[in-house]
């Protein structure tokens, strides 16, 4: 940062004359250069002196040092990339201008590798400042547009060492810039309390206003820190600090000319403003450039609107953002080649080059770009690694990415600037490995984001710059697997994987429990599962960490038991650094001293330590200081106990449940209540490191219906808030956000916002039903409807709870109709229509009960009271019970699609009682038999193929009823048929005849052409092998619509299967796994294939060889396989298929052959 300042303060002071060559000197200058750079090469010191010396006249001398001279620079260019250190010397005393830019863009500095060399500017920088009193004055500016000075450079962008030494030399700390700032209002912005309090100590102004009006009192800082800057001045009035908050957006920004940021559009903590015409914060641009305040033309205009649509959906919210319109060569975008090796693909080439002089090597960037390469390449580019290149000289083409590392051109830990446009289109470096894979993400965020903006190309960047680091460093989320959700392995590490990837996480928690009552420590997932999972995590991100959490149910436990459970709870986890203990544990353990536990305490890095109650919280002091607090919400949720918290040794991280417990949905208001606590809780307690954000189970909060997707936005918002807790962003604006991170599609978004729905509804019923424990009225109906307190609560209320509902399911019905979507996706939404049938239920359960409790008349003045389901008309209870049975069954089928089978009965509890209280005593034996039946998987899959199979013939006979005769071809009917096709796809069934016929409408009317159905339909044709059905399809298709690179892939795909190429045939599926997605169940019919044909050819096969050509099954489903083939596995490591000679039938061929006589 030092020499960023020095350069720009320097630049301040060199004026290079324009002056004639008439001297010998200048006479010399046309061909001197050659002897000097020969009197540099042999380092000839005394000779270069010498020469340099030979003129008197100092402009000409410096005319001549400066001159840019192709392809180096200057000589002090030249002097620094040889890296000779006396020249260097020679050459700045003799007045070189370091600022100087050669072709490239870069001065003298920027090319230094070494640090010696380096050493030699900021020595000279300081004797510079020493003797200002020889020809610098100090009020010097910089240029006559901005008028910085240097104490302006240094308030905004050094530190305060810096700032001090410049106030001790003299410099003014009111002397107002351009936009009449001041060095405390930039301080103020750029939000440093030490060089705001260095300031005031040097008596600096709090009254002078800028050119807005603004004086430092009306910052942008909150009002906490406003209190701590300012407590030691009486002239700060109380109100205007208590009512900052209630100021206009406007006046919480300054309107500043900040040293590089003049005619630039700025935004920080989400306010888009634009320098000189309104209220902004400063940027900081190394190249200088100042541009209009203004756009002058339709397309500058359109493309600064798109690049603020582009950056606004960039999450975690960048720290500093700017957008730049360059007009100087007539381009405000830096546009992206596409790969000419796809064949209309539309994926974009994006070629990597590395900075030879980056503090991390080559090798370790690339090995970082490798594990992110899949992420680029799901947004549509093809990842090319380039040779490293010098910084001075860039041999690539006009687009390309360069990037290194430079610790010392940050303040922080894990920051990156991203830079896009000027001399190298697109730039990323950062302070470390972790910033630069934050850098990645982010760019891989504009990437997808940017075919969704209009500007000129679909493929263009606009020219923007992104300042960026986490306010915190510890971002973390606690997956809960004690309760009655426990997700596969697989969903878990896909969770994991976009969490890292889209939302910055870098510490994720699995949680157990221990049941005293178990012998042993049982665990949902095998060791070998979890020693899978460690080791995925670990190779995929490298900035992640996976730390397993455990609890235990109660506070009595043996000293013995605890010891054999922590010892072999450790060895599961054996590969991490980092652990988690529940808070009655860490009770137990500070009760019966820390001593018996300093192997525990020695073996892991950090320790994240659980604190429930302020009693346990006045023992922390007991703990090793590697020892990080988790603090729940109220340990913290006034400033008296931050402040306490605020004085503690240890580092601390904040707890908040993403979902209020006794809720089925967050609302709006709750989630904000929390972002402000996070905040409150980050400027308040300096030791507080970071957020973890518990996602428990249904179990644990009173609903087990609760479903993940209902979690995603509150999981979004507070890791955001863990980035950059000075955003200004609410919840609801950010549901486009959450689709894609969570699900890879914001036209998910409607699920997120029916989310909302259901809290704002729950919200609005809770205050009416509940005195005391803040209980959703929809959780007290699901779990005990009997106990529901009608007071105060009406009929109408529960009937405009079911409008809204009601919306937000035909919402996604419509969703449903519009829209494609792969397994996950699919998942998502049959969750929340799930959640919103359960929860529409419930409010017909509670008009039911107000109905029957209603007074029959005022005038005999009853109260309000619950008569109870069991008084409810028995048509009612039959109607609401076959509801229940039917959400119950979706309920079941969705559960088992992310979560273990093992989980089922505990979830389904709920469920089972409602369903008690709403059937009558006689159907109860009825209802266990239910339970029995849907308990396996094995039999609530088969219930669900018949529900399947049962949905599928009512579509074939609206089929044959909607295509009789001369109405098969009715353009009317291609709606339904392409619904069809989507059920078919979802529920593995096939009708050919209804496939042909949409293809057939889709050749007769060319304008209603879906590509995207006829891969549905190519799909399902491959799946029927070997029948013909692929060439049926292909003859109802124009040529040119087979150009296609869909349609060309799954061609291929066909042909590589039919001439038994299945080893190439799997490579092309595995890379096209998207495309295959749109079919359910297309491997599996492929191995089917796959099976057929090798028991019609092999007799015996080596075993693995058989498993490559099944597509590289695992044992466990080879083993399956072969009971359904009845393969058998020999000992000699091949597989007996069938004995075909044992099999063949012979024939009798009788031939009559009758003569007729002539």
């Amino acid at each position: 940062m030092l020499n960023f300042i020095f350069f720009n303060f320097y630049s301040m002071n060199m004026h290079v004359a324009e002056v004639s060559a008439s001297s010998g000197f200048a006479a010399m200058s046309k061909t001197s250069n050659t002897y000097l750079e020969y009197y540099i090469e042999n380092n000839c010191i005394d000779d270069l002196r010498c020469a340099v010396e030979v003129d008197e006249s100092v402009d000409v001398r410096h005319a001549v040092l400066n001159k840019v001279v192709a392809p180096y620079g200057t000589l002090l260019h030249y002097a620094t990339k040889l890296e000779r250190i006396d020249a260097v010397r020679v050459l700045l005393s003799e007045g070189a201008d370091p600022s100087v830019l050669n072709e490239e863009g870069f001065s003298a500095f920027d090319t230094a590798q070494s640090k010696e060399v380096k050493c030699v500017y900021f020595q000279y920088f300081f004797e510079m400042i020493a003797q200002s009193n020889a020809g610098i004055p100090l009020n010097v500016v910089d240029n006559e547009t901005s008028k910085n000075q240097a104490v302006h450079w240094a308030a905004l962008h050094s530190n305060v060492d810096v700032v001090r030494y410049l106030c001790e030399y003299g410099f003014s700390v009111n002397a107002q810039n351009a936009s009449g700032d001041t060095a405390l209002h930039l301080a103020l912005s750029r939000d440093e309390p030490e060089i705001v309090q260095c300031l005031l100590d040097f008596k600096a102004d709090l009254s002078i206003k800028n050119n807005a009006g603004l004086d430092c009192r009306r910052s942008n800082s909150t009002v906490s820190e406003q209190r701590d800057l300012f407590s030691s001045f009486n002239s700060l009035d109380d109100d205007d600090v208590d009512n900052a908050d209630q100021l206009p957006s406007s006046e919480h920004q300054f309107a500043a000319s900040s040293p590089e940021a003049e005619g630039q559009i700025v935004v920080e903590n989400g306010m888009a403003v634009v320098n000189g015409r309104g209220s902004c914060d400063w940027a900081v641009d190394e190249s200088g450039d100042v541009v209009p305040d203004e756009p002058h033309d339709e397309q500058s205009r359109r493309i600064q609107s798109a690049a603020w649509k582009l950056l606004s959906n960039v999450w975690p919210e960048p720290q500093l953002t700017r957008v730049r319109l360059d007009e100087s060569d007539g381009c405000s975008c830096c546009c992206l080649p596409e790969d000419s090796t796809n064949h209309g693909s539309q994926q974009l080439q994006l070629n990597v080059y590395f900075y030879s002089s980056s503090e991390v090597g080559h090798g370790p960037l690339v090995d970082q770009w490798q594990k992110l390469v899949p992420l680029f390449e799901s947004c549509g580019f093809q990842v090319h690694f380039q040779q490293a290149v010098f910084n001075g000289q860039f041999p690539f083409e006009a687009s390309a990415l360069v990037c290194g590392v430079y610790a010392g051109r940050f303040r922080r830990c894990e920051s990156y600037r991203l830079k896009v446009g000027g001399r190298r289109p697109i730039e990323l470096i950062s302070s470390d490995l972790a910033g630069f894979n934050a850098g990645l993400r982010t760019l891989a965020q504009l990437f997808v984001r940017t075919t969704r903006i209009e500007i000129p190309s679909p493929w263009s960047l606009p020219r923007l710059c992104v300042d960026d680091f986490p306010s915190r460093p510890v971002r973390a989320v606690l997956f809960d697997l004690a309760g009655c959700r426990v997700p596969t392995v697989q969903t878990l590490h896909d969770t994991a994987s976009r969490l890292v990837s889209w939302l910055k996480l870098n510490v994720l928690m699995v949680h157990f429990e221990w049941r005293v009552q178990d012998s042993n420590l049982t665990l949902p997932y095998t060791s070998a599962e979890l020693f899978r999972l460690q080791t995925a995590c670990g190779q995929t991100f490298a900035d992640f960490h996976l730390v397993p959490s455990l609890e235990v149910n109660c506070e009595e436990i043996g000293h013995h038991r605890c010891t054999v459970m922590l010892s072999q709870f450790s060895s599961l986890f054996s590969t991490s650094d980092s652990v988690h203990v529940g808070s009655n544990l860490c009770r137990w353990m500070l009760s019966k001293g820390l001593s018996n536990w300093q192997w525990f305490f020695e073996k892991f890095r950090r320790i994240f330590w659980s604190v429930g109650e302020q009693a346990d919280l006045e023992k922390v002091h007991q703990l090793p200081l590697h020892c990080v607090l988790m603090l729940d919400k109220p340990l913290m949720d006034t400033d008296q106990k931050r402040a306490a918290v605020g004085l503690l040794d240890h580092s601390v991280c904040l707890c908040l449940s993403a979902g209020e417990p006794g809720f089925v949905a967050d609302s709006i208001g709750s989630m904000t209540t929390d972002g402000e606590l996070v905040c409150s809780a980050f400027n308040t307690a300096q030791n507080c490191v970071g957020l973890v954000v518990c996602d428990w189970s249904g179990c644990a909060i009173g609903c087990s219906a609760v479903a993940p997707a209902l979690r995603y936005l509150p999981t979004t918002y507070f890791l955001g808030l863990a980035w950059n807790c000075r955003q200004r962003r609410t919840p609801d604006q950010l549901t486009d956000i959450t689709a894609h991170a969570f699900l890879g599609s914001t036209e998910l978004a409607p699920l997120f916002h029916a989310a909302l729905a259901v809290g704002k509804v729950e919200r609005a019923l809770s205050p009416l039903s509940s005195r005391a424990a803040p209980v959703s009225a929809i959780v007290q109906i699901l779990l005990n409807a009997d106990s529901l307190d009608l007071d105060n609560v009406s009929f109408r209320s529960f009937k405009k709870a079911r409008i809204e509902l009601q919306a937000s399911l035909d919402g996604l019905e419509n969703l449903k109709r519009h829209c494609d979507f792969n397994n996950d996706q699919t998942l998502a939404l049959l969750e929340m229509e799930v959640v919103l049938d359960l929860t529409i239920l419930a409010c017909r359960i509670g008009q039911s009960l107000c109905m029957l409790g209603t007074n029959p008349s005022p005038a005999y003045g009853c109260q309000m009271i619950n008569v109870g389901i069991s008084n409810l008309s028995p048509t009612a209870r039959t109607d609401l019970a076959n509801r229940l049975l039917e959400i119950k069954s979706r309920f079941q089928h969705v559960w088992l699609g992310r979560n273990l089978d093992t989980t089922l009965p505990e979830v389904m509890k709920m469920f089972n009682n409602l369903l008690h209280s709403l059937l009558p005593s006689s159907m109860h034996v009825l209802l266990i038999f239910w339970n029995k039946f849907h308990i396996h998987s094995c039999r609530l899959y088969a219930f669900h193929c018949v529900v399947g199979f049962v949905e599928r013939e009512k579509y074939r006979q609206q089929f044959l009823e909607r295509c009789d005769g001369v109405n098969r071809y009715n353009p009317d009917n291609v709606e339904f048929l392409e619904k069809y096709v989507r059920e078919q796809c979802d529920k593995q069934g096939v009708d050919m005849e209804a496939n042909l016929t949409l293809l057939k409408l889709y050749q007769l009317n060319p304008n209603l052409y879906n590509e995207r159905i006829v891969c549905r339909i190519f799909l399902k044709c491959v799946m029927a092998l070997p029948s013909a059905d692929m060439v049926l399809a292909k003859c109802l298709l124009d040529e040119y619509r087979m150009e296609s690179e869909c349609l060309k892939t799954i061609c291929d795909i066909s042909a590589l299967l039919e001439t038994c190429r299945f080893k190439e045939a799997w490579q092309l599926i595995r890379k096209e796994a998207d495309l295959v997605d749109l079919a359910i169940g297309f491997e599996e019919h492929v191995r089917h294939f796959v099976a057929h044909v090798v028991s019609i050819t092999y007799q015996n096969i080596d075993t693995q060889l058989l498993q490559q050509l099944l597509g590289d099954v695992n044992d466990s489903d080879f083993e399956n396989l072969c009971k359904q083939y009845n393969w058998t596995r020999k000992v000699d490591g091949s597989t007996f298929i069938s004995n075909h000679e044992a099999t063949i039938k012979s024939r009798n061929i009788e031939e009559k052959i009758e003569f007729n006589g002539s």
